[in-house]
């Protein structure tokens, strides 16, 4: 797995805060495009579980994993996709009897919502002077490569996201014309509209790993918060938010 310059930076500078604060309830690394979605169901938890509410943590999937690499103290981690799930597992830092297939996900193309024109298909991206997508080594970044290769797409310029969720707050803002987001992430912003899905046999299956980190600080609590995640309570919740079951 290559690691840019850019990524080991946001790493070191975010290790510190993830070694301060409170280390008395859980801490849950995940993913940026469950942003919503895990926080209520960390205070669902808290409260069926009578503990303290766990402390959420969301960015990239690849910053995350370069923070827990540099040494960042966490006890859960939910990645976008199994790559960097396995590289993890690969190099000792997750429980691998706790790894579940938690989630799973659809790619949408999507517009502002004042948008005065909207591609309808693949080949309609061709002809947009942008695409705002996640960066590639970021999971919804390599989904949407993927699709874009399969289908035989050129964007004629690509502008990198740092996080899903930066692409889509760029189409947000109409300052690029269109981007690749989860359909998950779609319906969370009320500023752009899905022009359409992109087909699941564009690209590889859009899956949500979670394990508990090894040297956890709390393991016990850790593999709890996986096994309640699915549970009927929280499986609820996340078909209302628009995943899917891997």
């Amino acid at each position: 797995m290559t690691w840019s310059r850019r990524t080991w930076l946001a790493a070191v500078a975010s290790l510190a805060a993830c070694r301060r604060g409170d280390r008395d309830r859980l801490r849950v690394f995940a993913a940026a495009s469950l942003t919503e979605v895990i926080a209520e169901i960390a205070t669902l938890y808290a409260t069926e579980a009578g503990v303290t509410a766990p402390e959420t943590i969301f960015e990239g999937t690849s910053k995350l994993a370069a923070q827990l690499r540099a040494g960042a103290s966490a006890d859960v981690f939910i990645s976008a996709d199994r790559r960097w799930m396995d590289t993890l597992a690969d190099e000792g830092f997750i429980e691998a009897d706790t790894r579940v297939d938690l989630l799973g996900n659809r790619l949408v193309v999507v517009v502002p919502r004042d948008a005065s024109t909207t591609p309808t298909d693949a080949a309609g991206l061709a002809r947009l002077e942008r695409l705002a997508l996640a960066g590639p080594e970021v999971p919804a970044g390599k989904y949407a490569r993927a699709a874009l290769d399969h289908l035989r797409v050129t964007p004629r310029a690509i502008v990198d996201g740092d996080d899903v969720r930066t692409a889509l707050a760029w189409v947000a803002r109409g300052e690029v014309p269109a981007g690749i987001v989860y359909a998950t992430d779609a319906a969370v912003e009320p500023a752009v509209r899905v022009a359409f899905e992109l087909p699941a046999t564009s690209h590889p299956p859009i899956v949500y790993p979670a394990a508990v980190l090894r040297g956890a600080h709390d393991p016990a609590g850790a593999r709890a918060f996986v096994a309640w995640c699915r549970g009927d309570v929280a499986t609820q919740r996340f078909r209302a938010a628009g995943f899917t079951q891997p």
